[in-house]
């Protein structure tokens, strides 16, 4: 559709913690196998993020896919998870529990995070924007600045190209103002800033 008419596209999203089989992570690819190692992760997620790259330009050739999402919702913004409020989602197997992340589960933190847009940057067509994409955006702005200045540090381009804003609201919260100051520290980092999923 978006080649037959001319529109860009923007991809979403290669790593989130959500609606990913359990069996991806799990050795022999079994999903009640153990977890698999983190070396062995980084294969599966490079590979992953090139044959997706490639099956996009193989299919779609003169596709304008302008940006994609390369990590959804690494940060976690459960307060009824205090110890991990601002930083890693909890290890888990969301397929289990929710808000879990199986990411976590493999790795032991968010390092992940780092390792997908390096990937996605080397696979990436040119021109294609890699973003680091969240909701609750607004609670945990500093936490998400912290996250994206720690994968971008001493990269002479910036793996990360810009912060996309989920934005689901409602008429009491976030206050404009808790928004807007979200977006001013958002803005400050020099990357692009994006609403992407307004309701």
């Amino acid at each position: 559709f978006c080649v037959n008419n001319n529109i860009a596209m923007r991809g979403h999203a290669f790593v989130w913690h959500s609606q990913t089989p359990s069996w991806f992570f799990k050795e022999n690819y079994n999903a009640n196998g153990a977890w698999v190692s983190s070396s062995v992760m980084d294969q599966r997620l490079e590979s992953y993020i090139k044959n997706m790259f490639n099956a996009i330009e193989t299919q779609y050739p003169s596709l304008n896919l302008y940006a994609y999402d390369v990590v959804n919702e690494a940060v976690s913004d459960d307060i009824n998870r205090t110890a991990n409020y601002g930083g890693a989602r909890e290890a888990g197997d969301n397929n289990v529990t929710g808000g879990t992340s199986a990411w976590v589960s493999v790795y032991g933190d968010n390092s992940f995070v780092e390792k997908a847009f390096t990937y996605a940057r080397k696979y990436a067509p040119e021109g294609c924007d890699l973003y680091y994409n969240d909701y609750n955006e607004y609670d945990v702005a500093d936490e998400i600045v912290e996250l994206i200045n720690y994968i971008n540090e001493g990269e002479e381009a910036k793996i990360c190209g810009g912060i996309g804003m989920q934005s689901h609201i409602t008429v009491n919260y976030p206050s404009l103002e808790k928004y807007g100051t979200a977006v001013d520290k958002f803005l400050a980092t020099g990357l692009q800033v994006q609403v992407t999923e307004l309701d």
